[in-house]
């Protein structure tokens, strides 16, 4: 999805505003927040989440004026990368998580891979192959 298509949606949804949100308008809302946030829309019990999301949308663009980067990791939800053995102990979450970091961090510390919702597959892949490989060792 292009900015401009977003700012699109925004503005045809921004119409909208003052009443409740169908659930097209809810399933486009969450799209949009992953597309220009980069995260995953949360829905709660109340209607006014979505509201919130759209709200959040907005403002990420007026203030960025550009998409989220789109990255390979991404922390769960509440996660936090603070440990003083790595990088000096700063404390790094998913808004200054970087691709870079996020690898050097599996490097050092391959067993918090738990930590992330988000890996690519390769490193998916190789933990669960080192397993596979323990496992068939222990077989034999």
């Amino acid at each position: 999805m292009e900015l401009a298509e977003a700012k699109k949606i925004i503005e045809e949804l921004r119409g909208r505003f003052d009443a409740p949100f169908g659930s097209t308008d809810k399933s486009t809302i969450e799209n949009l927040y992953y597309e220009v946030l980069g995260k995953d829309f949360v829905p709660t019990s109340c209607q006014q989440c979505y509201h919130d999301g759209l709200i959040e949308i907005y403002h990420y663009i007026k203030k960025y004026g550009k998409m989220a980067e789109k990255l390979n990791y991404r922390l769960k939800a509440g996660a936090i990368i603070n440990c003083p053995a790595f990088m000096d102990g700063k404390v790094f979450s998913n808004d200054n998580l970087t691709d870079e970091i996020a690898e050097d961090y599996l490097k050092e510390f391959p067993n918090n891979v738990d930590l992330f919702q988000k890996v690519p597959e390769k490193e998916a892949g190789e933990g669960s192959k080192e397993e596979e490989d323990k496992d068939s060792k222990g077989k034999e």
